[in-house]
């Protein structure tokens, strides 16, 4: 177990990705993020990367004095360091016209025009959250009653909001994403890459004081909550989506480029999940013909086995059945009963041979009044 270094791991986070230097540690993105907050590390903003790969200029943070630090310490996995002479083998970017649709548009520099031209869906947004009262935590919510952007600010951030939103729409539909707004709740969409991306904005809320309410004749803590002034943007699903915020880095406005860029990602993530679906309902699909060839085949082995056992026992029982003929044939030959084929015992000899040739599997069946057997449920 050791210590972290905290002058290294901030050299390193911001040198690569937090994907890229969590294997080192052994662990995930997520719980290296964790690790860079205990121990008062700042972290690159969104976009920081792609606007670095492409040449944009980037503004690296200071690691500031510590203060208060607590003291982390870490596993270590020998059998996860690499060795010297390892190659590594450099993971290969996308190169999808996707994809590098979404590095285009997350390097540009794009603004916000205070007194642009309002989209329509922003304008009927407009009418009716003006209309509405806060709720009690102080937020404006659209009625689900009548389509109407998914706006929950309070009425301080409402220009904002709208302005905001505003600007979003726009972009969306000037790189040919339509927008569109249905009756009802988290209705707010556009069409990326041919799938839906819901989209909505919120005002983060503050704890304001706790109280004791009685409710049935018991006592519960009741949390009061009022507008924090900081939007929150969401991209896809409602709750586990990508998300942009107020932060003391920026506004939400001036991510309006790393906020269309998610759009696109959340599209193209779909795009891709719905490749593999297909690709794994192809893969089933060949898995499936391959199992019922196969279970025909084994069917068809299996009766020729049951044939040839058939036909073993058959020819056995011709071969015990000659065997007693000869013997009777004899017995009877010595009790001096005539065996000539005008004789009833000539006769039962002859029938009884045509009955061992019709078991035998590789004579010719002699024929016989039991062929006709069929005949009898056609009466």
């Amino acid at each position: 177990m050791e210590t972290w270094n905290r002058e290294q791991l901030y050299a390193e986070v911001w040198e690569q990705p937090l994907v890229k230097v969590a294997p080192k540690y052994g662990i995930s993105a997520v719980g290296l993020g964790k690790v860079c907050g205990k121990l008062q590390i700042p972290l690159p903003g969104r976009g920081y990367w792609t606007k670095k790969e492409f040449g944009k200029p980037v503004e690296r943070l200071p690691l500031p004095p510590g203060r208060d630090i607590p003291m982390v310490h870490r596993f270590t996995f020998p059998s996860s360091e690499k060795s010297p002479n390892s190659v590594v083998v450099p993971k290969e970017t996308p190169t999808d016209p996707e994809f590098l649709r979404i590095v285009a548009i997350e390097s540009r520099n794009t603004a916000i025009v205070p007194d642009g031209p309002r989209h329509k869906l922003v304008k009927v947004a407009e009418k009716a959250m003006k209309r509405v009262k806060p709720d009690d935590n102080g937020l404006l919510h659209p009625r689900y009653s009548e389509p109407c952007l998914e706006i929950h600010v309070s009425r301080s951030a409402l220009e904002r909001a709208l302005g905001f939103m505003n600007a979003v729409i726009l972009c969306l539909e000037a790189e040919g994403f339509p927008v569109t707004v249905q009756q009802g709740k988290h209705t707010t969409s556009a069409q990326i890459f041919g799938y839906e991306v819901p989209f909505a904005i919120v005002e983060k809320l503050r704890e304001t004081g706790r109280r004791e309410v009685m409710e049935y004749s018991r006592a519960r803590t009741t949390i009061d909550y009022a507008p924090k002034g900081e939007l929150e943007f969401r991209v896809g699903d409602y709750t586990c989506g990508r998300k942009f915020r107020d932060s003391k880095k920026g506004r939400l406005e001036e991510q309006l480029s790393t906020c269309l860029g998610g759009f696109l990602r959340e599209g193209r993530n779909s795009l891709i999940a719905a490749k593999r679906a297909e690709q794994q309902r192809i893969e089933d699909q060949v898995k499936e013909r391959e199992r019922e060839e196969l279970a025909r085949q084994i069917t068809d082995e299996e009766k020729k086995v049951k044939n040839l056992d058939i036909w073993v026992t058959n020819w056995t029982r011709a071969q015990q059945t000659r065997d007693f003929i000869a013997a009777l044939e004899k017995v009877w030959a010595q009790e001096g009963h005539d065996l000539s084929p005008e004789a009833p015992k000539g006769q039962r000899i002859i029938w009884m041979k045509q009955q061992a040739d019709r078991l035998d599997p590789i004579l010719p069946s002699p024929p016989s009044i039991l062929d006709r057997k069929g005949e009898l449920n056609q009466w």
